[in-house]
Order: C-alpha cells, then structure tokens, then sequence
C-alpha cells in the first residue's frame, strides 16, 4: 500500500513537472518567434520628399502644403497637380493581380514566416503622416506568392492600421525565390513582416 502511495505522489510531481516544462516550451517558442520576426523585420525608409510632395503632405512651417496650392522655386507660379505628379517620381501602389484557379501544391500556411524566402524585398515607406501621428512598430502582411516568385496578394492584418497600405503595396512590389514542391513549380503562402521606426521600439 506505502509502495502505490509512494508511486502515485511521483507521478503526481511528474506531471506537473511535465506540464510547467511544456508552459516553458511554449513561452521560450513564441518568445523566440517574436525576436526572429523582430531581428528579420524588413525596415521602412523615411518617406523622401518628392514623394511627400506628391501626396501633399509636406510641411512647411508646420502646416500641410497642398499640391493644389504648391509654389514652385520662384514662389509666385502655381503648379497644377497632373504636372507635379509627372514630375515627381513617386512609388505607386502595385495592383493586386487577379488570382487564376489553381490546382497544384501550395506550400505553407498563413503563420510560415516568409521574410527569408525574399529575393527582392520593397521597402516601405514610413511616411510623414504616419510619424506625425506617432504609428509606429511591427506590421505583418499575409502573402500568395505565385509559382514565379510574385505576389499574387497582400493583406496587412497586425500593427497600426495607418501603417497598413505602405506595408501592403511594398509586399505586392517584393520578389521571392520560387516556390518548388518534388520539383515541380508551386505557390507559396505565409507572411512577412516590417518595421516602421527604430528596432527598440
């Protein structure tokens, strides 16, 4: 009878060392995940001013300059908006492809981490606007990519919902490794990840 009590309290230790070494396991995973999405995040560049311009929203003395209303370098002549759009060479979002029927392989989920299967990553923007209002931090963007190494589609569904269009038009203008399954094209599926503002924050 003491041998079963005996066999049955280290069982009972046993378990719930068991249970606490699976809780651990699961905190350190996501913990490490988070930290590799982190250091692998692709950064957003400041905003250039051409572009800017383009959007009309570069500020002067600290309010908003239409492209309505912007002055050339002589400060009298206005600028219409078609001929300041010619001139300003801006990056204009990528339209989303029509996504043809498919019946082959597609490799991964929307939880595959993507941001090493990159060959030609777009950065996004961290525009003015967005910095202004203070959006800021890691935005993920779920992918298709297509059996060439584009992206068929580009969703942004985590971060600061400002931060959302830059993100998205970046993942639709990247350029991955081509998907291969047993030797045969396929498409892939997953996210990517970017930061906008310093990595601490």
């Amino acid at each position: 009878m003491i041998f079963w009590l005996v066999s049955l309290r280290i069982m009972k230790i046993s378990f719930c060392g068991l249970k606490a070494a699976c809780v651990l396991f699961t905190v350190f995973t996501l913990c490490a995940v988070d930290g590799i999405a982190q250091m692998a995040a692709i950064a957003a560049v400041d905003e250039p001013e051409a572009a800017a311009e383009a959007r009309g929203s570069v500020s002067e003395g600290g309010g908003k300059v239409s492209s309505k209303t912007a002055k050339n370098a002589a400060g009298s002549k206005k600028v219409s908006t078609a001929t300041k759009k010619n001139a300003v060479s801006s990056k204009p979002k990528p339209k989303p492809r029509s996504v043809p029927k498919y019946n082959g392989p597609i490799l991964g989920d929307k939880y595959s981490f993507l941001n090493f299967e990159v060959a030609s990553a777009e950065k996004p923007y961290y525009t003015r606007a967005a910095k202004a209002s203070g959006a800021k931090g890691l935005v993920q963007v779920e992918v298709l990519v297509a059996e060439d190494g584009s992206v068929l589609s580009a969703k942004a569904r985590t971060g600061n919902k400002e931060l959302w269009p830059e993100a998205e038009r970046a993942a639709l203008a990247s350029k991955f490794n081509r998907p291969v399954s047993d030797g045969r094209p396929a498409r892939a599926m997953g996210f990517l990840v970017y930061r906008f503002g310093p990595a601490e924050d």
